[in-house]
């Protein structure tokens, strides 16, 4: 009797030392022991140990989908079954106070010298690791970040689920790639530096603590910036034998970089092309200034010296510099207003036929020879909200464009309804003139910007028009073709508001 005290007391002993709930019950399931920490979980005093063996339903219950499956396990266990694993989202239920837990274990049989055959009842509370698990899922979710190890024996990366949700590739058998299979999505100018990267980790040597910027191929054939940083878990020689890690989605950074890096070059070529326009300007102002004083001065001085034919003609050029001056002193004033964002509109309702049969009167008064410029306007009306003012001022800033640049044949301009929204109306002003090439038609709505810089005008009037249509709620494209002309459209709405 005494040997197998100091047995038990031994058995104890050992019992008590597994981080594990261990629960010792025979092949009736009647449970014969409890070591210390299946004690505590159950919140059963260890005096009961003294007083085995008794029912399980006066210690414990486990639970799945609600229903008590003990009875099922050991009626298995008594049929051959030497090992059971407990399913996914098993609970424990203690008997004291009826609390609950989710719990992951095993049974297992055994022989026992004393007592035969008894299964063993091995289990862990698993609160903890669910409430951490959920806490760094949660904080995750809410991230483009995924960890990741990699199994360096068997070559294979385990990768969290949601990375292969985000990329839009099929996962591996247990959300795994190979190491070929990861390097095969990486971008080919990327690979030696995570190859580095990986050698380093590998040889145990010093750990690579630096962040490593690589592409990755998605599964719809686009590229995505990842940053990734990693560590290596060594074995007792200091060998390493699973590298750990994150990788971090920068593509929203390196969108907002390309975004900052295109901003300043467009600033550093603004400042350039405004210092060029500044320079220009006091030319551009000279030329109609001097032309018109010239010309008044020899009218004054010698005007019962000249011919009825030449005081026309010299009239005629003061007016023509006149309106040069007069549209370099609008443009400026414009981009002033647009700089300090106070242009304003006024709205009404107004018919299109009229407003471009106004233009065509208007530039019925400075003909051009060799040049038609006519409004070619529908049978039917359509009215428009819009600001009269302003619109007249995109169509004639596009027709006296075109007038530069159109040496013979026409100039058209009109309207017609939007094939491919009703709700829309489009304006066009065609030339023949000697057209844009391919590559300064993406440009040639920047301010300052002049295809040709030794014509005339301050690089402002398709800038300013783009600037109007916008504020109209509408687009503005140019179709042209080097040598055959150019055609202007304005997309407009039928109807707008503009809060002030």
């Amino acid at each position: 009797m005494e040997v197998k005290n100091k047995q038990t007391l031994y058995n104890d002993e050992l019992l008590n030392i597994l981080p594990d709930g261990v629960i010792i019950l025979n092949m009736n399931g009647e449970v014969m022991q409890l070591n210390q920490q299946a004690l505590v979980e159950l919140h059963v005093h260890s005096s009961v140990n003294a007083i085995m063996p008794l029912s399980t339903d006066r210690i414990f219950k486990l639970l799945n989908k609600k229903e008590d499956v003990l009875s099922t396990i050991l009626e298995e266990i008594r049929q051959g079954k030497k090992v059971y694993s407990l399913p996914e989202h098993t609970f424990m239920q203690e008997q004291i106070d009826y609390t609950q837990f989710p719990i992951r274990g095993e049974f297992a049989t055994m022989e026992n010298e004393e007592e035969g055959k008894v299964i063993l009842f091995f289990f862990r509370n698993i609160t903890v690791e669910l409430t951490q698990e959920y806490i760094l899922n949660t904080a995750l979710q809410r991230t483009r970040i995924y960890p990741w190890y990699y199994d360096i024996s068997r070559s294979e990366f385990t990768l969290d689920d949601r990375y292969f949700e985000y990329l839009g590739i099929p996962a591996g058998e247990d959300n795994t790639l190979t190491m070929e299979e990861f390097v095969n999505m990486i971008h080919p100018d990327d690979q030696q530096a995570m190859a580095d990267a990986f050698v380093i980790q590998l040889g145990g040597n010093t750990t690579f603590d630096k962040t490593v910027p690589f592409r990755l191929h998605r599964g719809d054939g686009t590229w995505e910036w990842f940053e990734g940083q990693s560590t290596y878990i060594a074995n007792i020689s200091g060998h390493p034998y699973r590298l750990v890690g994150i990788c971090l989605s920068i593509q929203e950074y390196k969108d907002i970089e390309n975004t900052l890096i295109e901003a300043r070059k467009k600033a550093e070529e603004s400042d350039r092309l405004k210092m060029a326009f500044l320079a220009n300007m006091s030319h551009e102002i000279r030329t109609p200034l001097n032309a018109i004083v010239g010309f008044s001065d020899v009218i004054a001085s010698t005007y019962n010296e000249l011919s009825d034919e030449e005081r026309t003609d010299f009239v005629r050029l003061i007016s023509i510099n006149s309106e040069h001056l007069v549209r370099l002193i609008d443009d400026i004033l414009d981009l002033s207003k647009i700089e300090s964002n106070t242009i304003r509109f006024t709205l009404d309702n107004y018919s299109l036929k009229s407003l471009l049969k106004d233009i065509e009167k208007e530039q019925a008064m400075k003909p051009v020879n060799g040049i038609e410029i006519r409004a070619i306007l529908p049978d039917e009306d359509i009215h428009i909200v819009t600001d009269a003012t302003r619109l007249k001022q995109v169509i004639c800033n596009l027709i006296n464009n075109a007038r530069k640049f159109t040496e013979k044949g026409h100039i058209h301009f009109g309207f017609m309804m939007d094939a491919t929204n009703a709700n829309t109306v489009q304006l066009f002003v065609e030339d023949t003139g000697e057209g844009i090439p391919q590559k300064c038609q993406k440009e040639i709505f920047d301010r300052f910007y002049k295809v040709n810089t030794f014509k005339q005008g301050t690089g402002l009037g398709l800038s300013i028009c783009k600037t109007i249509v916008e504020h109209l709620q509408g687009e503005i494209s140019v179709t042209s073709k080097p040598g055959k002309g150019s055609c202007f459209t304005v997309t407009l709405p039928l109807d707008i508001k503009i809060n002030d």
